[in-house]
């Protein structure tokens, strides 16, 4: 019974990447055949790749809720940022949406260790993930990368925060740990 679903969830995700391959490989041919000045496959390959990502790592992987929610907002990124640039590159991506992200994701994991505070040192490097993530938006107006200050300093404020709330409010086992991780 249990190696059935198993062999049964590795057919899904082979199917998942072949035709996934299938779609992208279609497109770059048809993309190709017909105007080679325009790259609208481009449009199809973010999509379709953060598709499988999201099939086979979120929803049929084994894998800790914490290491999904950091890959989701990888990913989404990585794929919001293909489409800013396939799409004229204003920076869409990196102005707003990635920092929204962050923030999101940063959020939910702060949600789901407040509801199981049992799974605080389960969570611990999730969440210092997060938080380091969250000064990434900062980093990137500060290279000129984005140009817009509020949502990167926004996305920062929340991971400081979310830093010092971990800090004040945790046990004297998660501070120790907290203190050995960022070596404070």
């Amino acid at each position: 019974m249990y190696e059935t679903k198993i062999k049964r969830r590795h057919f899904v995700q082979r199917l998942v990447l072949f035709i996934a391959i299938f779609t992208i490989s279609t497109s770059v041919l048809i993309n190709l055949l017909t105007n080679r000045n325009e790259l609208w496959f481009l449009y199809v390959l973010g999509p379709v790749l953060y598709g499988v990502l999201f099939i086979n790592h979120t929803i049929l992987s084994k894998a800790h809720t914490g290491s999904k929610v950091i890959f989701q907002v990888i990913a989404l990124s990585v794929m919001l940022f293909i489409l800013d640039a396939a799409s004229g590159g204003s920076r869409w991506s990196i102005h707003y949406v990635i920092p929204f992200l962050v923030t999101l994701a940063t959020l939910f994991v702060t949600i789901i260790v407040l509801r199981k505070p049992m799974k605080w040192r389960e969570y611990i490097g999730y969440m210092t993930t997060m938080v380091i993530l969250g000064f990434l938006p900062v980093i990137l107006f500060l290279s000129s990368w984005s140009t817009v200050l509020w949502p990167s300093a926004a996305t920062a404020l929340y991971a400081l925060l979310t830093l010092i709330g971990m800090i004040l409010f945790s046990e004297k086992t998660m501070k120790n740990e907290i203190v050995r991780r960022f070596h404070f």
